[in-house]
């Protein structure tokens, strides 16, 4: 065997170990698992989280050589209703429907920011149904994803807009039924970190 060809194999071999992981830590946070290697660190994200709707967020964390490289998490940011149906919006995304503008063929939604940090979001946005006790997509007209444009909005601290969503140029109009609006591009205007946030907002087509 040839001396480059030793090299090379040495080489893949040496490769390969810094991907298997030599450290597995469970957190208590609520679940969270990180499996560290010499060249990077896996976090699958299940932790607990008070502002969130389902009481977690869920997600992972890629950094490779100590640098956050990708990352998604879902943290459900949506407010729960307290006993006198009254809504805690204090330390979280709003995104409700604006009442008297749903049509079969689209609707207005307001997204208020009530928390500390500058966020942004893009026009991306998909519609789920809730049918047989879950949620699920709908289909698009195409029946593939829909494609957007690459345009950033800015929501500050205390600051609430109005977005028209007319869901009719992807998906059609919708039929009689339960229906959430679902955006899952928010990020923190100003972290460096590449993770994104879901806010949902329900709505009836009658």
């Amino acid at each position: 065997m040839s001396k480059k060809r030793i090299i090379i194999i040495v080489a893949i071999i040496l490769f390969i170990i810094t991907l298997i992981p030599f450290s597995i830590t469970r957190y208590k946070d609520g679940g969270s698992v990180e499996y560290k290697a010499l060249l990077y660190k896996y976090t699958k994200i299940h932790r607990l989280n008070e502002m969130s709707f389902t009481g977690y967020e869920d997600g992972w964390e890629l950094k490779i050589l100590g640098i956050m490289t990708f990352g998604n998490i879902d943290a459900d940011i949506h407010v729960k209703p307290n006993e006198n149906n009254e809504q805690k919006n204090i330390g979280s995304i709003l995104l409700e429907v604006k009442e008297d503008t749903r049509t079969r063929k689209g609707a207005t939604f307001v997204i208020k920011n009530n928390t500390d940090d500058e966020y942004s979001y893009g026009p991306v946005y998909t519609i789920e149904k809730f049918e047989n006790n879950s949620w699920e997509e709908i289909n698009t007209l195409t029946g593939d994803p829909l494609t957007w444009n690459s345009v950033i909005y800015k929501l500050k601290p205390g600051e609430e807009k109005e977005l028209y969503i007319d869901w009719s140029l992807g998906y059609g109009e919708l039929k009689s039924g339960t229906y959430r609006l679902v955006k899952s591009d928010l990020r923190k205007s100003k972290s460096p970190e590449s993770r994104t946030y879901t806010v949902y907002a329900e709505f009836d087509i009658k």
